[in-house]
């Protein structure tokens, strides 16, 4: 089996180069045989894990970075079967590798994926929109939830908290702005969860996020009891209550106590389609998508071989 490695030194504001020198000087001390990708810019990660993954050998794939590289070489592997993933966080939030579990620093995870023939399997989410299609880890969502991604993506708040090593505070402090300034739209969801359809009409979609994990944006429990193993994804989406409330219902969401508040709503689902009568802004893992009217959201279960536990 081939190790291939695909790196993004430019993360945490280029305090990932130190996290590479450390594992590549591992490497060598241990003669462990490998390619590298260092990434240059959007995309590179899908291009590089697709190269890596299409021969039909079987790869140990190792992807240092954040939530947004980790998405990019997700997107790229074309051969699951065959594919042994290795996340090594270095991003300022690392929400994907909290929310499966994977204790440690990249190189005891590291070290772990190269001498344990243990492999855990996880659900991976899908999002559609007109006729295209994003995997994703952690989360994906419209409203709120993901123009604060697409603000955070250039943000030079996000810039100087990572310095401070506070990165994953930026997510908190965007919503509270954008609560007050996004526009919001009615909508119909129809979901489907165990062969049951299920069709509602909402006031004033704020945000609604498809979990994969419990937590995104830096640690914020959107779904307390969403596990990236239970064969289905949770929705949590917030409406028909004014901006003042759902600033006010912001400290329940930050401790995970949102469940069961007026106009905080969750449910499980296997898909969901969100028909919205204007255009509102769709995230991946963080990584912008796009602004559209229509989107839907769907669990692959079972896909992801994860190494390193």
């Amino acid at each position: 089996m081939k190790n291939v490695f695909i790196v993004n030194k430019a993360s945490r504001t280029g305090k990932a180069a130190d996290t590479w020198a450390r594992i590549d000087e591992y490497l060598k001390n241990n003669k462990v045989e490998y390619q590298i990708f260092f990434t240059a810019g959007a995309g590179d990660a899908t291009e590089f894990a697709r190269q890596a993954t299409s021969s039909g050998e079987k790869v140990g794939l190792f992807v240092m970075g954040g939530d947004g590289t980790l998405n990019e070489a997700l997107n790229g592997i074309a051969d699951f079967e065959n594919t042994l993933y290795t996340p090594l966080p270095s991003g300022s939030a690392n929400d994907f590798v909290s929310g499966i579990g994977l204790k440690g620093d990249v190189l005891e995870i590291l070290d772990r994926a190269l001498h344990s023939e243990e492999v855990r399997t996880f659900d991976v989410g899908k999002v559609l929109y007109e006729g295209n299609e994003r995997l994703f880890g952690v989360s994906a969502g419209i409203g709120v939830d993901a123009y604060v991604c697409l603000q955070a993506l250039d943000s030079k708040l996000k810039k100087f908290l990572n310095r401070l090593g506070l990165g994953s505070a930026t997510y908190g402090l965007l919503t509270v702005g954008d609560i007050f300034t996004m526009p919001f739209s009615d909508a119909k969801i129809t979901s489907w969860y165990r062969g049951q359809e299920n069709q509602m009409e909402v006031k004033d979609i704020i945000f609604a996020a498809a979990m994969n994990c419990r937590a995104e944006g830096g640690g914020v429990p959107m779904a307390p009891n969403a596990t990236p193993d239970s064969g289905f994804l949770t929705a949590f989406y917030a409406h028909d209550i004014s901006r003042l409330k759902c600033f006010t219902l912001l400290p329940s969401l930050i401790a995970g106590k949102h469940e069961g508040k007026s106009g905080f709503d969750l449910l499980n689902f296997d898909k969901i389609q969100i028909e919205m009568e204007s255009a509102m802004c769709v995230h991946a893992d963080g990584e912008h998508v796009g602004f559209f009217e229509e989107i839907q959201f769907e669990c692959i279960p079972q896909v992801l071989k994860i190494r390193g536990f």
